[in-house]
């Protein structure tokens, strides 16, 4: 039986000890801004080194860590490395990790006890709302990327339970009348709706169950906007402008609510 080489970690702070290998990926390190951030607060941790072949009496060749070397050298952090005596295929060795999902971080959290990231599944599952979507509107703002930070970093909070299960429900309950209206932009329009003051769902079901031909899909939020207008003023006397009413409420809130120091809106 071959008896495994134990690696021994080193450090140094002598960046000319190394060079990227021309068998590694362009250096980019405008996309690997979280990586930045992460060396900036914890540094370059030990338990993450670089791997290197050695190159005769030149630099070592840096086969894999290349941006943790690059943002080592850019903020002044000795850099932990090993050696490998096996001058191995980086593309190979690089294309196993996964990148971690939304599901991924949020079970990570919910094993640390942070019970809102299991309502936040819980949400997405019993309403059909895609899970990104589900944490940004119980955070109180309709993309994602608002709170993408927040999320990631284990801060998410539920901030409008109200407004979201409002959504949720339309969504889903019309979505169950036609699936042709399960589209991202149909989101929209009931995000935009359950902004309404006096926005009642029944109101609106009862009038998609009796016209439901008029439950197709359209290209844009102002167009379902429209057709929820028609069936939820059908047959009423008192009709409401519900598309007017749904932009305006929108653009309000858009104008007039500043970010927070969590980036919701």
């Amino acid at each position: 039986m071959r008896k495994t080489e134990q690696r021994k970690i080193q450090a140094t702070r002598n960046y000319r000890l190394f060079e990227r290998s021309d068998d590694n990926r362009a250096l980019d390190l405008k996309k690997h801004k979280k990586l930045y951030e992460s060396m900036k607060t914890y540094g370059f941790l030990p338990c993450f080194p670089i791997v290197c072949i050695k190159n005769g009496l030149g630099p070592r060749k840096v086969k894999d860590g290349q941006h943790r070397q690059a943002i080592a050298e850019e903020l002044g952090l000795p850099i932990y490395y090993v050696d490998e005596p096996v001058d191995f295929d980086v593309a190979v060795i690089n294309c196993t990790p996964k990148t971690w999902t939304l599901r991924d971080y949020a079970e990570k959290y919910i094993a640390h006890g942070k019970h809102e990231y299991a309502a936040g599944i819980e949400f997405a599952s019993r309403y059909g709302v895609p899970l990104g979507v589900s944490f940004a509107m119980l955070y109180g703002t309709t993309s994602f990327g608002n709170m993408q930070d927040v999320f990631v970093r284990g801060d998410f909070r539920i901030k409008d339970e109200e407004w979201s299960e409002c959504v949720g429900s339309t969504y889903s309950a019309m979505i169950a009348l036609s699936s042709s209206l399960k589209t991202v932009r149909f989101l929209e329009a009931c995000m935009a709706a359950a902004r309404v003051d006096g926005f009642v769902v029944s109101r609106l079901l009862a009038g998609a169950k009796q016209c439901r031909e008029k439950l197709v899909s359209y290209s844009t939020r102002d167009a379902f906007l429209e057709m929820m207008e028609y069936i939820y003023n059908f047959k009423r006397q008192k009709t409401i402008p519900l598309r007017f009413l749904a932009v305006q409420a929108m653009r309000e809130r858009n104008a007039c609510k500043p970010k927070d120091s969590n980036g919701a809106a």
